[in-house]
């Protein structure tokens, strides 16, 4: 799991978030919650706000856009 700041929809401020993978081996990485049954999402990382909890299911090639995002593993 890394944390890293993205703009969260619920706390409309950049925010702490946590990534995790679907089907990461390790299963402190793995996703807590099952992403929407879209194909959209079938490369997806979960994406949990640190402040409000808030869930989203982010394309992982945007969340590695380092002058997009804030890494803060």
């Amino acid at each position: 799991m890394s944390v890293h700041t993205w703009y969260c929809r619920s706390c409309e401020a950049e925010t702490g978030h946590e990534v995790r993978e679907k089907a990461h081996h390790d299963p402190a990485i793995r996703a807590l919650t099952a992403p929407p049954q879209d194909e959209r999402f079938a490369e997806a990382s979960e994406c949990t706000c640190t402040v409000c909890g808030q869930v989203e299911w982010v394309d992982a090639s945007d969340i590695l856009k380092l002058g997009v995002h804030d890494f803060g593993d």
